[in-house]
């Protein structure tokens, strides 16, 4: 077994536990409130860590099990939206909102699995996979994941009226200064991107200089 499917299949396995325990705690917390099992889902799904989680944990179990096809669902240019997305989710979470509270007991396992060991195990599995195929245009591909999430939760809260992260919520913040958040952080996620792009190419042509 290669070292990319052993790092993908303790990444998915890792993943896995972290996302069906965040969603146990979130169920226990909110039934005893009185809320329905469709509820929590829906409350569970507005999360950027926790659908970011998903994504990387679903790339990481088709690795595992089709670990040589790099062709279907363009392969390359996934992984590095996802790779891009999950080291966002732990470096947004460690700089602005790990301060915001203090996660005891199974809580503190599912936040640290979350936002510190699925984005380690998922750059260590990317890491691993085949590198130089990647173009500069797909840090604009990558990017559409946030860019997405920004539409989908500003959408649902001005329905339900919640909105999981300050620097989105019109209700705390005016409408300039939330269109200033998105800018800065769409390009903050090119930038990484485009820094993943450019370590990618160098590892490629790495590895075709040992072949």
């Amino acid at each position: 077994m290669s070292a990319a499917r052993v790092a993908a299949t303790i990444g998915a396995l890792v993943g896995v536990f972290g996302l069906v325990l965040q969603y146990v705690l979130l169920f226990n917390s909110m039934t005893a409130e009185g809320a329905s099992a469709l509820a929590v889902t829906w409350r569970y799904f507005v999360y950027f860590t926790l659908l970011t989680n998903t994504f990387v944990t679903l790339v990481m179990v088709r690795a595992a099990l089709r670990p040589t096809d790099l062709t279907g669902l363009n392969a390359p240019r996934v992984e590095l939206m996802a790779v891009t997305s999950i080291l966002f989710v732990g470096i947004v979470y460690n700089l602005l909102l790990a301060s915001r509270w203090d996660p005891q007991g199974w809580q503190k396992v599912a936040d640290v699995i979350v936002h510190n060991a699925v984005p380690v195990l998922f750059l260590v599995f990317w890491l691993l996979r085949p590198h130089g195929a990647l173009k500069w245009r797909d840090a604009g591909f990558a990017a559409l994941w946030p860019a997405a999430y920004a539409v989908y939760g500003l959408t649902r809260g001005a329905f339900d009226g919640f909105y999981p992260y300050f620097f989105l919520d019109p209700t705390a913040l005016s409408v300039s200064a939330i269109a200033l958040n998105l800018v800065g952080l769409v390009l903050a996620f090119l930038v990484g991107a485009l820094a993943l792009i450019a370590g990618s190419r160098i590892l490629g042509r790495s590895a075709t200089s040992r072949a």
